[in-house]
């Protein structure tokens, strides 16, 4: 492929996501929404809709306002590998390997190239033969040397030790992972946010909400309950043992973590200006890891080979970015990379 006719179909692609009917985990006004995951979204804002079924559900148990459960009772529900059209594009949802309905989204436009969009990717994540393959920059595969993964003895150790830990995620999905693969065994708790979208997977979720594992949100660190000692509750309420204007102090042996999963820089900067504040902060670890069962460096190969070795769009957080666009052009892929500022109105 030569250089001009590269350029042409990368100007196709952009005005593909920037301009057609349908856009992209965006909701834009006149424009009909694809939802890939709970949380992809920035702002769930009422409009057409459309997401696989599993997707739909999920939001369902969430706290919606009156015009976005409107928006969601209209919604337009799809199954994977089946087609549908929006516009001039004809469209197909896969998996991604994540839970709650994540998709990504084959869209093959009349007369131009044919794409696979991602915004987040499992281990087992489904893949398609394309010509140009949306890549969203994700620390597992990124970095060059991640974090390990979060595991359920970690968690274990940490509940057998009576520790107060806060495990910080991004979304719902990644808080079902972790539910799903690393409290098993652990009586935990979580956000309000995340509580609906975590029944089933243990009745832990529910039936303790004094637990000392709490499964909290990135931009939540300042909320109430964040951290919470000995046996509080985590929506910060006082313990009911407690009188007005008394208060019991943690014990001074009980050890604490934060886990920053899969945290961007500004989070975890918030946290360490938290902890250096926090009175008792040399009890408290302060550490991070990854999200199980995300995409790591391997399952980015064996996905951009299956597609047929297309040419990629590199979009996400410029901490990452950088890292990702030197692992794809290593292995002979051609690169382009929208930095987050321009890219996030289009995508």
């Amino acid at each position: 492929m030569t250089s001009d006719t590269s350029e042409a179909e990368l100007h196709l692609v952009q005005q593909l996501i920037a301009r057609e009917r349908l856009s992209l985990d965006l909701c834009a006004r006149g424009r009909t929404c694809f939802l890939s995951h709970i949380g992809a979204a920035p702002r769930l804002v009422p409009g057409p809709w459309i997401a696989h079924r599993d997707l739909i559900y999920a939001l369902a148990l969430a706290n919606l306002a009156p015009a976005q459960r409107t928006a969601l009772a209209r919604a337009v529900l799809v199954e994977h590998d089946r087609e549908f059209g929006v516009g001039r594009l004809l469209l197909r949802t896969l998996p991604s390997g994540l839970p709650l309905g994540g998709s990504s989204l084959r869209l093959q436009p009349r007369g131009g190239p044919t794409c696979l969009y991602t915004w987040a990717l499992g281990e087992l994540a489904a893949a398609t033969p394309c010509e140009w393959l949306l890549l969203r920059a994700e620390p597992g595969w990124s970095q060059p040397d991640p974090p390990r993964p979060l595991t359920p003895a970690a968690l274990e150790t940490l509940h057998a030790l009576s520790a107060s830990v806060v495990i910080l995620v991004a979304t719902a999905a990644d808080a079902r992972t972790v539910a799903e693969r690393c409290l098993q065994r652990v009586p935990f708790t979580a956000h309000p946010r995340f509580l609906p979208h975590l029944e089933g997977t243990i009745a832990a979720a529910t039936r303790a909400p004094d637990a000392r594992v709490r499964l909290w949100p990135h931009d939540a660190v300042a909320a109430p309950g964040f951290w919470s000692s000995g046996a509080r509750t985590t929506s910060g309420a006082r313990d009911r043992s407690q009188r007005p204007g008394r208060s019991t102090p943690a014990p001074a042996s009980e050890p604490g973590a934060v886990l920053l999963v899969d945290a961007p820089e500004a989070v975890r900067r918030q946290v360490e200006a938290w902890h250096a504040a926090h009175p008792d902060a040399r009890r408290i670890e302060i550490a991070c890891a990854r999200c199980p069962g995300r995409a790591d460096r391997a399952a980015v190969l064996a996905l951009w080979q299956t597609c047929e070795r297309p040419q990629i769009l590199l979009r996400g957080d410029p901490e990452w970015a950088g890292e990702a666009r030197r692992f794809l052009q290593d292995l002979g892929a051609r690169v382009e990379a929208q930095a987050q500022g321009t890219q996030l109105p289009l995508l």
